[in-house]
């Protein structure tokens, strides 16, 4: 018997487990629901990020002309690196 069942349409949920955060999810409607405390690690989640990438563009690491020649050809095919809240809701 599933831990829970969707409020939605009464299917039986799935549960994912993704950078500390757990996800339950209606496998048919696509519902996520969020357990206490889960939404508070999300948004540190998305806070440590911004801070992160903050921190690289003060320092100029976030340049077209740094040295990083790998860096250049993935920024020049509009290669970013993905979110990991994005990554988080990619199921």
């Amino acid at each position: 018997m599933p831990l829970m069942t969707s409020p939605i349409d009464g299917s039986a949920m799935r549960q994912i487990r993704r950078y500390g955060v757990e996800l339950d999810v209606c496998p048919t409607s696509g519902g996520v629901w969020l357990d206490k405390g889960e939404l508070e690690k999300l948004i540190a989640l998305v806070s440590d990020e911004a801070s992160d990438a903050d921190a690289h563009r003060s320092r100029g690491l976030d340049s077209h002309h740094d040295d990083d020649d790998d860096f250049d050809h993935q920024r020049r095919r509009g290669g970013k690196r993905r979110s990991r809240f994005l990554d988080i809701f990619d199921f």
